[in-house]
């Protein structure tokens, strides 16, 4: 029900955008840059066209907000209501040349809590993405995310970034399981080359890296764990016609745990297939075999259960990317292993996302989204069911903008038996600007 009242309101706005937007269709020059956004590794954009500005940018400005959750730790029991305020100063950077492009945002600043205040702290997010052409038809591309904050305030908008395409649905980690302090890094590396008109081919990694403070616990899910994960992956792309992509992808994954408890090691194929109903949108799907090996140390503290060491299973997922005149939406679904966002083995990640911006006139935005996740563990242990539905708006006024939003989350364990829900409400005004650099 919670996952159709969503649906419902995303399509209600982007139905009448459909109908206003004048895109031509692709053209015959293929080139890397026109392939659907999950067949080269990145995110799909939600700005609308009307957004666009010269390629060549810096903005920056500073956003003072305040958020109140009435269960601040999301327990099943007991909540605690509590007020924070988080003040961030941000800038971005966008440079576009023959050869290159360079896209970085950064966001720091400091989280005040009303009464949890053992949660204050000093915050940063930064995002880079660059991408350089090598030789004529040879392109490398690098991309890092960075975050150090409370998972309190995931989600809320505290600051604009203008990142470039960040990482792709495919390659995207786990969500985090906590409400509490948390540190990851999540970078991309990739090269890859055209072998002609209709056809390129490369190679990508992918490192993450989670971090919980020393006896980190999420009141539902337990004890958190951090750990890495890394993926290589060799893939190659067909554009066979105008709106049709095909693809497919060799990818070996490792998911470590910090403190030595234990590791899984996957390798799939996955088979792509992209449509593009016109040049700023487009409709992906991939599916394919992945075969899971878990090992365990001995002697470790937690008791581990007889389980399935060694098992194959199928990963799949479809990602819809649409960018019109006011407004941009994008949804995905995926089904594949992935590490456990905090908890102490790898999963079988099955999640949904929707999202959607949408500009009314020339001074008001705003944005309904809805993500839901379960998360079961290789290593058995009750399944966990997390549901997040959020709306935020903006009304500017020249340099000048004021937001609100609210966020409902629900996290579901052992079949429902231990549910915790919160809603969240916040306010926010901010000062941007924006400065078109010189050609």
């Amino acid at each position: 029900m919670k996952f159709s009242l969503f649906v419902l309101l995303t399509l209600t706005f982007v139905t009448p955008g459909f109908s206003q937007d004048n895109s031509q269709p692709q053209t015959s020059d293929n080139t890397q840059e026109t392939a659907p956004a999950a067949l080269i590794g990145a995110r799909p954009s939600l700005q609308p066209l009307s957004e666009r500005i010269s390629p060549n940018y810096v903005a920056g400005g500073i956003a003072i907000s305040q958020l109140y959750s009435d269960n601040a730790e999301l327990t099943p029991t007991q909540p605690v209501s509590d007020f924070s305020y988080n003040i961030t100063p941000h800038i971005a950077l966008n440079s576009s040349t023959v050869r290159s492009s360079i896209s970085l945002d950064v966001l720091a600043g400091f989280l005040v809590n009303r009464t949890l205040d053992d949660r204050n702290q000093a915050t940063q997010t930064g995002g880079l993405d660059v991408t350089y052409r090598l030789a004529q038809f040879v392109n490398f591309r690098a991309s890092d995310q960075f975050t150090n904050s409370t998972g309190l305030w995931s989600g809320a908008g505290s600051g604009s970034t203008t990142s470039g395409s960040g990482i792709g649905v495919v390659q995207q980690p786990n969500s985090v399981f906590t409400y509490g302090k948390y540190r990851t890094n999540l970078a991309l590396v990739e090269l890859s080359g055209q072998l002609s008109a209709d056809s390129y081919a490369g190679i990508r990694g992918t490192d993450t890296y989670l971090w919980f403070p020393a006896d980190a616990s999420d009141p539902v899910v337990g004890t958190l764990y951090g750990g890495n994960s890394y993926s290589a992956e060799a893939f190659y792309n067909h554009h066979f016609t105008t709106r049709n992509w095909g693809g497919i992808t060799l990818r070996a994954q490792r998911f470590d745990l910090s403190n030595s408890l234990g590791h899984t090691d996957a390798a799939g194929i996955l088979f792509m297939y992209a449509f593009n109903f016109h040049a700023n949108s487009s409709l992906s799907f991939f599916a394919g075999p992945e075969l899971s090996v878990t090992s365990t140390p001995q002697g470790t503290v937690i008791p581990i259960p007889a389980f399935e060491h060694r098992f194959w299973s199928p990963a799949a997922g479809a990602v819809f990317n649409w960018q019109g005149q006011r407004t941009g939406a994008m949804a995905s679904f995926t089904h594949q292993v992935s590490n456990g966002g905090g908890l102490y083995s790898a999963v079988t990640l099955t999640s949904a996302e929707v999202q959607l911006q949408r500009h009314v006139g020339l001074r008001w935005e705003f944005g309904p989204a809805f993500a839901f996740a379960q998360d079961d563990t290789i290593v058995p242990s009750p399944s966990i069911r997390t549901y997040s539905g959020q709306l935020q708006s903006a009304y500017r006024v020249g340099n000048y903008a004021f937001g609100a939003g609210y966020a409902r989350d629900e996290r579901d364990a052992s079949a429902g038996s231990l549910t915790a829900s919160a809603n969240r409400v916040w306010i926010s005004f901010s000062y941007d600007f924006i400065r078109t650099l010189g050609r």
